[in-house]
């Protein structure tokens, strides 16, 4: 294939990398025959300066017509950024997974710490987990509304500095996580790795990222859901359903009683089925 160059969000060129198309499709579900066949389709349809958006767009529509299930886990990180614009459902999201590690988590609690008191975005305690002993942490939680967003060492600086006091009342908390959708900076990395501040991004750490935690136990966020409309999110969400599997779980005259007639929940639960499934 003739080599392109793209346009990144951060206005940057790049040549395009097939395998990183690939790699995305294949995580996403799709055989490796075709994620081959919607890479040769795309070929004769891309051009010099093409945007990294619009060959995201290309491969999800073409995605969608052979595998919908797969389309929309291969939309995880745009349905990620749609719980916002607010950063409480990413809160409500961040507590989901750690449950999924076997966590019991409290979101938005205020503690005492020696200076002043904080509003914690979750608090997470496990007993002896796999072979780990007990732990109890806090995770400040920094969510952007665009991809390209990273998180910068201000919230490095802030989420070190609040668990310090917080630990002086609270000798229990052992350690402190910073949370974001996107990516970090290098300097928070570095900072992170030297004070022993733990980080969770998009892609970071490599093999225990977002991304891979989300895969790890198919706890993808409700908004994957193609047909889900913004109203049902929002009664969705205040009824502490933040997961499609807890949507699917969920019974069909709860989600009524939130206001969701029976031919959206037929729908939403069809869909979630087909996300949740490695041959959709």
């Amino acid at each position: 294939m003739a080599e392109i160059f793209v346009k990144k969000g951060d206005g940057t060129s790049e040549v395009l990398d097939y395998n990183k198309i690939r790699r995305s499709l294949r995580k996403a579900g799709a055989s490796s025959a075709l994620a081959d066949e919607i890479i040769d389709s795309m070929a004769s349809r891309l051009y010099q300066g093409i945007s990294t958006s619009e060959i995201y767009k290309m491969a999800h529509h073409l995605l969608s017509e052979m595998r919908p299930g797969a389309a929309a886990r291969f939309g995880l990180r745009n349905a990620l950024l749609k719980l916002g614009p607010e950063g409480y459902a990413f809160e409500t999201y961040i507590g989901a997974l750690l449950k999924g590690r076997g966590y019991q988590t409290m979101l938005r609690q205020r503690l005492q710490g020696k200076c002043i008191q904080h509003e914690i975005d979750v608090v997470a305690t496990r007993g002896e987990f796999q072979g780990k002993p007990p732990t109890k942490c806090i995770i400040e939680c920094k969510f952007h509304n665009s991809p390209h967003m990273p998180c910068h060492i201000q919230s490095a600086l802030y989420t070190w500095a609040r668990f310090l006091d917080v630990r002086e009342t609270n000798p229990d908390i052992q350690a402190v996580w910073l949370a974001t959708n996107t990516k970090f900076s290098s300097d928070v990395i570095v900072y992170a790795d030297c004070v022993g501040l733990k980080l969770l991004g998009w892609s970071f750490p490599q093999h225990e990222s977002l991304q891979a935690r989300i895969e790890e136990n198919k706890l993808y966020p409700i908004t994957i859901l193609p047909h889900l409309e913004r109203r049902a999110f929002s009664a969705l969400h205040e009824a502490g359903i933040i997961t499609v599997k807890e949507l699917l779980s969920s019974p069909n005259e709860r989600l009524h009683g939130l206001g969701i007639s029976p031919r959206e929940t037929e729908k939403l639960k069809q869909e979630a089925k087909l996300v949740l499934s490695s041959r959709s």
